[in-house]
């Protein structure tokens, strides 16, 4: 059964790079994932694939403005990786932007998350820090795993206090989100921003190589680069995405409080097949709709 995770949080903090590497990991078993950003003010297809030249017509805003939605046109507009064949990608255009279409509606955005989950394995909902784009929230609802990516410090503190207001209703599910520190490095207080918040369950500690990743169009490379901590934060959402619904689980969080070495350290590049084999055992390939072959 396929499963949703929504990735959410404040701007700057590392949601869209932690989405690639969420989808690496996730498809290391040959599994299908695709990663889907409705944020229009960043379109994402020319920051994923830069050497693409990819039309309006493959615009994720074709599929969530048009008349009807199915998983047949929904599987029409996701674009395959060529490097990493079972991952997926949807996201606006270049050159467009927030009045390129309609306002999106939330029916629409349920039913298309709802079809798009036909299609594979996982679905991660790379998520806009602006709550007034529908498409976030009407996320969060619908996800089975919600992350929350806060980068430790003011910005983050100040980012929470201001949208945690607007998730009080229970269909958000807000006290189950899982919650990390994004981007973290030596000089942040994490111990007391853990305690500001209410407890992080994991890091992602800040590397140069990450982010050089990240700026030069070589997103899906990324994991290499990310040390032990950042691993670990991976395998979290991965042991919560495999744990039956209907058991019932007392997790406490881990210390979180790195040292400056561990948040220094990063990896060095490895193979494909090396980077994620630690976290993700080969299983039986299952069968999807033909938009991966």
């Amino acid at each position: 059964m396929s499963k949703t995770i929504t990735v959410w949080g404040n701007p700057g903090c590392g949601k869209s790079m932690f989405c690639c590497n969420l989808s690496k990991v996730l498809t290391a078993g040959k599994q299908k994932a695709i990663i889907i950003n409705a944020d229009s003010s960043t379109p994402m297809l020319p920051v994923w694939m830069p050497d693409r030249i990819l039309e309006t017509s493959a615009s994720i805003g074709n599929v969530l403005t048009g008349l009807e939605i199915n998983n047949g046109l929904v599987a029409e507009r996701v674009v395959i990786l060529k490097e990493y064949p079972f991952i997926g990608v949807m996201g606006y255009a270049a050159g467009e932007n927030p009045f390129s279409y309609p306002e999106l509606k939330y029916d629409k955005i349920k039913l298309f998350i709802s079809e798009a989950s036909k299609l594979v394995d996982y679905i991660i909902l790379d998520c806009s820090s602006n709550m007034l784009n529908f498409f976030t929230p009407t996320a969060i609802e619908a996800a089975d795993l919600v992350i929350r990516i806060l980068t430790p410090d003011l910005r983050g503190l100040n980012y929470l206090k201001a949208h945690k207001p607007l998730l009080t209703d229970t269909k958000f599910h807000y006290d189950k989100h899982l919650t990390f520190a994004g981007l973290a490095r030596p000089f942040h207080a994490i111990d007391e921003m853990d305690n500001l918040i209410g407890g992080f369950d994991g890091l992602l500690p800040y590397a140069k190589e990450i982010e050089r990743c990240g700026t030069s169009g070589q997103m899906f490379k990324a994991l290499a680069y990310c040390n032990q901590r950042y691993i670990n934060s991976l395998k979290l959402v991965k042991e919560r995405l495999e744990t039956p619904a209907s058991e019932e689980i007392t997790m406490t969080s881990p210390s979180v409080e790195p040292t400056d070495e561990e948040l220094n350290d990063s990896y060095e590049e490895t193979e494909n097949a090396d980077e994620v084999s630690a976290v993700q055992p080969v299983r039986k390939e299952k069968k999807h709709h033909a938009i991966f072959k």
